[in-house]
């Protein structure tokens, strides 16, 4: 794998869906390494990983959840990629996802 960059990308929201977004790069392919996400109080919803916008994995939420992809999700050659984390449904309630991975020329 040459040409691999590290990075991060997050979101937050109260009571409203959180997607955070790793924009799409012309010739390369993002691959996600792993994923957090939970929610300021109790809240049990579900979290996606996006190849665009295709779903290419999905599970529940339950307070927080960590979830680290060993061989790493390969997105589609110059799609973005997006964690989604559905919104709390209680006001006062704040969600948060972290998407993880790194950028590779294909």
């Amino acid at each position: 794998m040459s040409d691999q960059t590290g990075w991060v990308v997050t979101a937050s929201q109260d009571n409203a869906e959180a997607t955070a977004t790793k924009a799409a790069v012309s010739g390369k392919s993002h691959v996600v390494r792993s994923v957090d996400a939970g929610f300021s109080g109790a809240a049990t919803k579900l979290l996606q990983i996006k190849d665009g916008t295709t779903v290419v994995w999905s599970g529940p939420v339950y307070s927080s959840r960590e979830v680290v992809f060993p061989n790493g999700l390969t997105i589609t050659k110059g799609n973005a990629c997006s964690a989604v984390l559905a919104a709390s449904g209680t006001g006062g309630v704040t969600g948060y996802v972290n998407l993880h991975g790194t950028t590779r020329a294909v």
